[in-house]
């Protein structure tokens, strides 16, 4: 019995120790670690109203991002608004102090086709300087939509600085008419209101920035983006006629900061998927009697590859096929990602143009819907 009390004795003062070793152990380990330098940050558990102050912006910091790569190969025209202001002198178009709108719209649109060129975007201006581009009239908003049109650009984007009471300041993204005139354009539109919100971080923002034109120009709308036939947007990123917002417009950084936001909106409108349609019967684009149409329906993300590459990418209800404004009875081949129709000989000989269009899972609509035919003519 005293033998085992010695050695139940011995084993608790061992224990004992090694627990004293491991805890000196510890605290060495403490001590040699240096303690942080300055005030810890704050808990992002426990952040206060201060972390979520939203008027400053970030250190300046431009990355192009992995997803910018599905910007590659599409055609961008932009249109930095407005020029010849030199001349015509005055306050038009400027701001409080004289900074003219037609130098901040140029800055920007430089700064954002260099954003754009290094993601492979295929980037055209309608002007690089204070006069226009080869275009017979600087200021002919018809013949930069022109531009745009014969480019079959994928987006024409013209970019502007608004005007009207001192104390405005916020974001508006113009679309032409009624919502249905141009899908393709409300829904680049979207991803510009984004991107500028999340660059310019102003203090105002509007109930609904993005805007038809109709509510400026009721019934008629802007030109530039009335006679496009492509996808169009036009942004009043902010308003020079705030006198603190005219400051800022005049820093560079400032302006990079806005075509970085533009950027960022355009490299996620891509992300999204460019859906497109192409016509494979008739090839030549000519109506005959009894002639089977064929268009092939691209989602623009189908061909990528990657997991879910065999889900279908087109939401079937959205699929619309009108000829001259008539629909047309159609059926769909899934597995080869088809449209197919037999118009009357009647509708035949009428036909001018062809609308095929959808909506994605991604809310993308197809870029060029319309599709020119050349009808049948009686002998």
């Amino acid at each position: 019995m005293e033998k085992q009390m010695r050695w139940r004795w011995i084993a608790t003062h061992l224990a004992a120790a090694a627990m004293g070793a491991g805890l000196v152990s510890l605290l060495a380990l403490r001590s040699a670690t240096p303690e942080p330098r300055g005030r810890p940050g704050p808990d992002p558990l426990r952040a206060g109203p201060a972390e979520f102050a939203w008027r400053e912006h970030p250190p300046a910091s431009f990355p192009i991002p992995p997803y910018a790569r599905h910007l590659s190969g599409v055609k961008v025209v932009l249109d930095p608004g407005h020029v010849g202001q030199i001349d015509k002198g005055g306050d038009w178009k400027r701001g409080p102090t004289g900074l003219r709108e037609a130098e901040v719209n140029l800055r920007v649109a430089l700064y954002l086709r260099e954003f754009l060129v290094a993601a492979g975007a295929d980037v055209t201006l309608t002007r690089a300087e204070d006069v226009d581009l080869g275009l017979s009239d600087p200021e002919d908003l018809s013949a930069r939509a022109k531009l745009a049109n014969d480019l079959r650009a994928d987006v024409l984007l013209s970019i502007h600085h608004n005007a009207g009471p001192p104390g405005a300041n916020y974001t508006s993204v113009f679309y032409h008419g009624p919502p249905g005139h141009s899908p393709a354009s409300q829904v680049v539109g979207r991803h510009v209101v984004a991107g500028l919100s999340e660059a310019l971080r102003l203090d105002q923002h509007a109930e609904c920035p993005l805007v038809s034109d109709w509510a400026i120009y009721p019934g008629e709308g802007f030109r530039v983006l009335r006679e496009a036939r492509v996808p169009a947007v036009l942004s009043e990123a902010s308003f020079h006629s705030n006198p603190a917002e005219e400051q800022r417009l005049r820093d560079p950084l400032y302006n990079r900061r806005e075509a970085y936001g533009l950027f960022l909106g355009l490299a996620r409108w891509a992300q999204a998927g460019l859906p497109r349609v192409r016509l494979l019967e008739p090839a030549d684009g000519r109506l005959r009697p009894a002639q089977r149409v064929v268009v092939e329906l691209d989602d623009g993300l189908t061909g990528r590859g990657g997991l879910g590459n065999q889900t279908r990418k087109i939401i079937p209800e959205s699929l619309v096929v009108r000829l001259d404004d008539k629909p047309a009875p159609f059926e769909v081949d899934w597995a080869r990602r088809q449209v197919r129709f037999t118009p009357t000989r009647e509708a035949a000989r009428g036909a001018g143009r062809l609308l095929v269009d959808f909506t994605t899972v991604f809310g993308q609509t197809v870029l060029h819907p319309r599709i020119e035919l050349t009808p049948e003519r009686r002998p």
